[in-house]
């Protein structure tokens, strides 16, 4: 991960939100970014509900926000795309509101499939 345990991370897309690694948002967000670099692989998408169950209900589906922008920053300072546009709701099969720049999320996921299928 490209953060550790009591950082205070502040992303560009939500500057008045930062995040404090706690050892929870850190073990939830490593479990999820193998979660999505699965689902990657395998052209699918997982639900809220699906990465509440992952990360043994560290945080509720709704919740997961905080997770997610911090796995979108640790793919970022990897030179990756965003895996948490793989994460999405349950009934519709999109991201939910919180998710910045919804509209580009299903062009997103199209990339960053052909990404994770040619990654090692």
């Amino acid at each position: 991960m490209k953060f550790n345990v009591g950082d205070t991370i502040t992303f560009s897309w939500r500057p008045d939100r930062p995040v404090k690694v706690t050892e929870k948002m850190y073990l939830a967000v490593a479990r999820l970014r193998s979660l999505g670099i699965i689902a990657a692989r395998r052209r699918s998408t997982v639900t809220y509900g699906e990465a509440e169950a992952a990360i043994d209900r560290a945080y509720v589906a709704q919740g997961l926000g905080p997770a997610l922008d911090l796995l979108s920053w640790d793919c970022y300072e990897r030179g990756e795309m965003s895996l948490a546009c793989l994460f999405v709701r349950k009934d519709s099969g999109e991201v939910g509101y919180g998710f910045v720049d919804a509209d580009a999320a299903g062009a997103g996921r199209e990339e960053l499939y052909d990404y994770w299928a040619k990654a090692i």
